[in-house]
């Protein structure tokens, strides 16, 4: 008998929220019942910025991601062995959930071309991480990831 009580009285308190009369719930007849509308899932826009722990194969760092606007990214890369941040710029797909960093190597014409897909919680970007690879000039294509730290 409590079981039915709670629940009465959890269908009144709807009720009353819906502005609904609380003499309509549960005697509506079949043709006026509620059709329950599609299931669509709407995600926001990833905001990617933040500081994530970096390894790129096998040489750790930090990747601060400053600003993602517009599919335009600017970051700043530190690997520990170098001791100091080195500006990227690229390219950040929602869509695809890419992100593409370019990465000039001081006193040289080499490029490092970082691809990194965006992984873990939809929901969460505590639960952001990237993984990939980059390339350079010389040949290869060495593991790369990424996971959040930190706003």
């Amino acid at each position: 008998m409590k079981r039915i009580h709670r629940s009465r009285l959890i269908l009144t308190l709807l009720a009353v929220l819906a502005a609904v009369p609380a003499t309509a719930v549960g005697a509506a007849s079949a043709e006026h019942k509620a059709v329950a509308a599609p299931h669509v899932t709407v995600r926001d826009a990833t905001d990617i910025t933040g500081l994530y722990q970096l390894n790129a194969n096998g040489y750790t760092g930090t990747l601060h991601i400053l600003s993602a606007s517009q599919g335009q990214v600017q970051a700043d890369m530190r690997f520990y062995a170098l001791g100091y941040d080195e500006r990227v710029s690229g390219t950040w797909s929602d869509t695809s959930r890419t992100l593409t960093l370019s990465r000039p190597l001081a006193g040289s014409s080499e490029v490092q071309t970082y691809t990194l897909w965006a992984g873990g919680s939809n929901t969460a970007t505590s639960h952001l991480m990237f993984g990939g690879y980059f390339t350079d000039s010389s040949a290869g294509r060495y593991g790369t990831f990424a996971e959040w730290m930190w706003r």
